[in-house]
């Protein structure tokens, strides 16, 4: 829709704005209609919900067709199997998402770590992950899903009242809805994602809005409700009639056109609810999609592809149906003319005696389906798995010659190969909802608030914070891990390769794996060990407490630990230089002082004395060798342990180490 003046159509008043987005969305949807896209989708919706033959409510019956009713009609849903298969294979595994700083400062990965907390807090608490889900779900059956964040000041606990006013000021939170492509309205021009402006689409109840707004009762009352506007694009009766009414939003980011953005909220070209700059730093819609049309702006996803592959399916399944249902009664094939007589015995039983001249009485058999039918429809079948990327092993029904588990792995992996495209994407759209979630909150969380953390182990912990605390936090990462491992055929294979490596000890161990594919039982004490040293290198970082005991695997320990210090700017912090190297030396020294006996047990090498050589060890309680020093007791487990003589390379505990000797404690004079 064409302006008739100069003027950008984002930065004319709230009114004629309104009427301009309004003629945008009426003209993104003609475009839909006219190019067939919006066609293909509503085919998707009824397909994936299994209304082939009749309309939604009647999709699950076996239904009659033909001038007298003699086609039976079945449809078998391959579509909606192969797309939850996609879907699981995707969102299988909880997403890991990790904060990133501006800096690799003390106070930065502190609030760094603030941030994997508050994120994780969402995630599990605030349930994104269900969000995420659905968002996949509407991109593989129509072909882009959307996520928006928006910051409502109206929910939480009042922590104050406006003086004038006597509103509740309360502490606000941040809200997740899900979009479908039919809600979203963007310029079609685009060949990219890039938008400077978005227009959306939610819906709620009339009636607030004419609580809110008297005056524009008799307006809000004549607007389209939801099951109005949807039964239009999906030409179904599925919705009953309902009291939500569509509310549009309009997001235009900062630009050298509009440089504070806009956003516009309205539920007609005279009906506007708010108006005003841009409140996010980025548009707050995010999306996912398979694929794109090249050249345009719309997500494309395997399963259309699979559309006229379900109908064909669906034709011979009818056709077998038919066939079966017409002759499946016995029919009894008599000459013309035969002499025939029936003698009733009790029970039903019947003598049949014929005059055989005219020829033998036989079942007349028409069930009889052409094996070129059977062998077309495992084409088709085929075909759809191949054209989706979801093999037959991933359903659960592998062919017979996949025996091993190196087959079934193998063909495992080239299906989640396939549909890396949209596990790209949904790595995209969950980074972007946390970094938006990250500036959201620093922008608008102004007063303290309470977010329950879930720290190493599963430990939870109420913490409390304002926007400043994640001041530092530019970003968020995500971490999905091996698609593969997620697998069974996987996992069984990674089981094998464990057990040949001799990292699984009992058959226990082995059979659960292989009922449950669960690796854990093998690396579960390398991984608890590995969460205690990151616990630590965490406390280290934000000057905790951390102390060494005997029986902590030494080797492992010092070698994590390093990674502390594996920065420049974090080796100039004196103070954690100290803390850490100071650690790393009571590892050392377990390693020289405990029993060696309870170390060869761990499967630790004792360390021999400061300077020398390892000394024989002396019987427990005994003398030690002539010439070697006396055997020392483990020192308790959580208490401060002997300090032995500085092993070359590392301070000792009670000596600053020297590179830092001279360093200036005046940041100025550095």
């Amino acid at each position: 829709m064409a302006n008739d003046n100069e003027t950008y159509f984002a930065a004319e008043d709230a009114e004629k704005t309104a009427a301009n987005l309004l003629g945008k969305a009426d003209s993104w949807y003609r475009e839909l209609d006219t190019n067939g896209y919006l066609e293909k989708l509503r085919l998707m919706w009824t397909s994936y919900h299994g209304a082939y033959y009749s309309d939604f409510g009647d999709g699950h019956t076996i239904s009659f067709g033909g001038e007298q009713g003699e086609l039976a009609n079945m449809s078998v849903n391959h579509i909606r199997n192969l797309g939850q298969h996609m879907l699981n294979m995707v969102t299988a595994t909880r997403p890991s998402l990790q904060a990133r700083s501006i800096n690799t400062d003390h106070k930065s990965l502190v609030q760094a770590r603030l941030g994997n907390g508050i994120l994780d807090y969402y995630l599990r608490d605030k349930k994104l992950e269900d969000y995420f889900k659905v968002a996949v779900e509407y991109a593989i059956v129509l072909g882009t899903g959307y996520i928006k964040l928006e910051w409502n000041s109206m929910v939480g606990d009042v922590y104050d009242v406006d003086e004038e006013t006597g509103e509740e000021i309360r502490e606000g939170e941040i809200e997740f809805s899900n979009l479908s492509p039919f809600d979203v309205v963007v310029d079609s021009s685009r060949e990219d994602q890039d938008h400077d402006w978005i227009i959306c689409r939610s819906f709620r109840n009339r009636y607030d809005f004419i609580a809110k707004y008297p005056e524009q009762k008799e307006k809000i009352l004549g607007l389209p409700s939801k099951s109005e506007l949807q039964s239009q694009y999906l030409e179904s009766s599925f919705f009953n009639d309902t009291e939500l009414i569509p509310v549009y939003e309009f997001y235009h980011k900062r630009s050298e056109s509009m440089p504070n953005g806009r956003f516009l909220s309205f539920l007609s070209e005279d009906v506007v609810l708010s108006d005003g700059d841009m409140p996010y730093r980025d548009l707050p819609i995010y999306r996912i999609s398979p694929s794109n049309i090249l050249g345009s702006p719309y997500g494309y996803s395997p399963l259309f592809d699979i559309l006229p592959i379900q109908d064909a399916i669906n034709m011979m399944y009818s056709t077998i149906l038919t066939n079966q249902n017409a002759f499946g009664v016995q029919n009894i094939l008599v000459p013309r003319g035969a002499d025939v007589s029936i003698s009733e015995l009790s029970g039903g039983l019947n003598i049949v005696e014929a005059n055989t001249q005219f020829g033998d009485i036989a079942p007349l058999n028409l069930t009889q389906t052409p094996a070129e039918v059977f062998e077309f429809l495992t084409t088709l079948e085929r075909a759809a798995e191949t054209i989706s990327g979801v093999n037959s092993v991933s359903r659960g029904n592998p062919e017979a010659s996949l025996k091993s588990g190196s087959a079934l792995a193998l063909v495992q992996s080239m299906s989640l190969q396939y549909i890396s495209g949209l596990q790209q994407s949904y790595v995209q759209m969950i980074e972007g909802v946390g970094t938006g979630i990250i500036n959201i909150l620093k922008d608008f969380a102004e007063v303290p608030r309470i977010a329950t953390i879930t720290g190493k182990k599963n430990k939870t912990s109420a913490k409390e914070f304002v926007g400043d605390d994640l001041s530092s936090v530019n970003r968020v990462v995500v971490d999905i891990g091996n698609p593969l491992s997620r697998t069974t055929a996987g996992k069984m294979e990674m089981a094998q390769e464990f057990l040949q490596m001799g990292l699984i000890k009992t058959p226990e161990q082995y059979f659960q794996v292989m009922n449950t594919g669960n690796l854990d039982v093998m690396v579960e004490n390398t991984q608890s060990e590995l969460d205690l040293i990151r616990d630590e290198n965490e406390r280290l970082v934000e000057g905790g407490d951390v102390v060494a005991i005997a029986i902590d695997q030494h080797a492992m320990h010092i070698k994590e630990h390093k990674s502390v210090l594996a920065d420049t700017e974090l080796r100039l912090d004196v103070e954690l230089a100290q803390r850490t190297l100071n650690h790393i030396q009571e590892h050392v020294n377990l390693l020289r002082n405990t029993d060696p006996d309870l170390l060869s047990l761990i499967q630790e090498q004792p360390l021999g004395p400061a300077g020398g050589s390892p000394a024989a060890p002396a019987p427990q309680g005994g003398p030690a060798p002539q010439g070697g020093p006396e055997t020392v007791p483990p020192a308790p487990p959580g208490g401060p342990q002997a300090q032995g003589p500085a092993q070359p390379g590392l301070p000792d505990p009670a000596t600053p180490p020297a590179p830092f000797e001279n360093m200036p404690t005046d940041p100025s004079e550095m």
